[in-house]
């Protein structure tokens, strides 16, 4: 999967609206500690967005998990020991949907942190599940941490949109709010049109 680093997605957003981060190896550095805490803070909400504003494929898995049971009846839980935490489901199988043709699908219901099926499904021991997987959460000690190029620029413009509402510019708030949305339109229309890959389709981009 390609990545761009946080740090730089952030100076941009500082440099767009204005901002002169001055010179050296790093930057990233001139910036203000309390605007890089600001920074940081709208790019995590940022990037939660745009991570579950449709299925990425990059961002999502199909893995066979183990089927758990109790006096209540059978579930997965998000959280398995030695697994990956899952975010949102989409959908749980029989069969491999890698290696099958048409895998059969079987139902199930959200309840709490785990995945709950029906009692009266005859379960294998293990299913398979295509899942999303959680995004990372960035903190200011480590901005060469790493952002899904996929959703880099669409960050990058929401960054620049919460520095301007700061900053009592709103309509040119709005505007970097919508680069942001066609952004991400771009990006899932890559996926459908020019590489066929099934996907979700979109919500907006919520306004504050």
């Amino acid at each position: 999967m390609r990545t761009v680093a946080l740090q730089s997605i952030l100076l941009r957003a500082w440099q767009r609206v204005g901002n002169d981060a001055g010179t050296g190896a790093t930057p990233i550095d001139n910036i203000p500690a309390s605007a890089k805490t600001m920074l940081v803070a709208a790019a995590n909400d940022a990037i939660e967005q745009c991570w579950e504003w449709t299925d990425w494929p990059e961002l999502c898995r199909v893995e066979e998990r183990t089927v758990q049971g109790n006096a209540t009846g059978y579930y997965l839980d998000y959280e398995q020991v030695g697994e990956t935490a899952m975010g949102q489901v989409f959908k749980i199988f029989r069969d491999n949907p890698n290696t099958n043709v048409a895998p059969r699908e079987i139902q199930f219901t959200l309840l709490g942190d785990s995945v709950r099926f029906p009692e009266s499904t005859d379960l294998p021991t293990t299913v398979w599940v295509n899942y999303r997987v959680r995004p990372d959460t960035y903190t200011a000690s480590n901005l060469s941490a790493t952002v899904p190029a996929v959703l880099s620029k669409a960050v990058g413009y929401m960054l620049t949109a919460a520095l301007l509402e700061e900053d009592g510019q709103l309509d040119k708030a709005n505007l970097m709010e919508a680069k942001a949305e066609s952004e991400l339109i771009n990006e899932r229309d890559k996926y459908v049109f020019q590489q066929g890959q099934p996907t979700s389709w979109t919500a907006r981009i919520n306004h504050y």
